[in-house]
Formats: C-alpha cells, sequence, structure tokens
C-alpha cells in the first residue's frame, strides 16, 4: 500500500465516523424535537469539519427516515473563508437543512 492510499483511507475513516455520529437519526430527532419546542420550524445540521457529508451512508440512511416521517430537507451550500486576509481562498460544502 502506498502512502497516499493510507492517507486515503484514514481521511475516509474519520469522514465515516464523523457522519456516523451527526446524522444519527435518534440524535437528530431529539434535536428536531428541541427545535420545535422553542417554536422552530427548521433544523439545520451545523458541522464542525468543512467535509461534503452529503454522499455517506449515514447521510442516506438520515435522507430514508427523514422521507418517513415525513420530514422536508435539503442540502445547502455552506461557505467558511480559510484564510480571511486573502478572500479568494473560500470553501464551499453541503450541509443539512430539515424543515417541517
Amino acid at each position: 500500500m502506498r502512502r497516499s492510499e493510507g492517507n486515503y483511507l484514514m481521511a475516509t475513516n474519520v469522514r465515516t465516523k464523523y457522519a456516523n455520529q451527526i446524522f444519527n437519526p435518534a440524535t437528530v430527532a431529539a434535536a428536531i424535537d428541541a427545535e420545535a419546542f422553542k417554536g422552530y420550524r427548521q433544523y439545520r445540521i451545523v458541522q464542525e469539519l468543512p467535509f461534503d457529508l452529503s454522499d455517506t451512508e449515514a447521510a442516506k440512511e438520515l435522507e430514508i427516515w427523514l422521507d418517513q416521517e415525513q420530514f422536508h430537507y435539503i442540502w445547502r451550500p455552506t461557505f467558511i473563508q480559510m484564510d480571511p486576509p486573502r478572500p479568494s481562498v473560500i470553501t464551499e460544502y453541503p450541509e443539512l437543512v430539515i424543515s417541517w
């Protein structure tokens, strides 16, 4: 195995674990209930790490659960500025917004 393959596998492993953590249906359901209790009608899963996790198995499973529970959702682009003095360095990744 080449170093690049090992690094790819390490990065994939971290992303998979992170996606499993933030897209857990039970955790998302509790967060939705908490937001609805406050009077809100949407919940955005705010990611601490700027990864595109929309194609992970955890995200797909969450989408299936959201469909079953008749929630509406959309993957919205999120922009972060990586180096404020140089505004040309901007990273874009999607975050999941759920509404009811």
